[in-house]
């Protein structure tokens, strides 16, 4: 594994990301380098800056519910220099956790819909209208690009009792 992740207590999770100006080689293999730790990490969403990178792109696979009722993950998607178009009024709480800040998982409110704009690594822009999980996910990573953790969303109520634990992980991990 090329890539180290970042974990919690390292200044790089806090700085915003750049924008990415030109779909080089660089960039190319530094997506290929994420996906292959997003999956080594059995991650959903990877931000370039959890692995060192302060370029303004992110990498994830969707969550695909089955007819069994069981879920699959999508092929990989690159979003590159992402920007919310839209988000519902509409929210919802689920637990979310990150590659950063392992062994923890907290509810956070996230809007429900969202339309999100970005290039692809062939440089073609989309716009999307993501829901559900896969949004919470794109919300999630695109905060990354931004200096925010999803802890920096949690209720005080929440994020209390688990004050002793991001301690250790800082320590741990830095």
């Amino acid at each position: 594994m090329k890539l180290k992740i970042c974990y919690y207590g390292n200044p790089i999770l806090r700085k915003k990301t750049e924008k990415v100006t030109e779909v080089t080689d660089e960039i190319r293999e530094l997506a290929t380098e994420m996906i292959e730790a997003l999956d080594y990490f059995k991650g959903i969403g990877l931000a370039a800056n959890q692995v060192g990178s302060l370029h303004r792109f992110f990498v994830l696979r969707r969550y695909i519910h089955l007819p069994d009722g069981t879920w699959s993950v999508s092929e990989p998607y690159v979003y590159i220099n992402p920007k919310i178009l839209e988000h519902s009024k509409e929210t919802w709480v689920d637990e979310e956790g990150c590659l950063s800040i392992p062994k923890l998982r907290l509810p956070v409110e996230r809007p429900l819909k969202i339309k999100v704009e970005s290039m692809r690594l062939d440089g073609s822009m989309v716009i999307e209208e993501v829901e559900g999980l896969n949004a919470r996910v794109i919300l999630h990573e695109n905060d990354h690009l931004n200096g925010v953790l999803y802890i920096d969303r949690v209720e005080e109520k929440h994020l209390k009792p688990v004050e002793k634990q991001l301690r250790e992980i800082k320590k741990t991990y830095s």
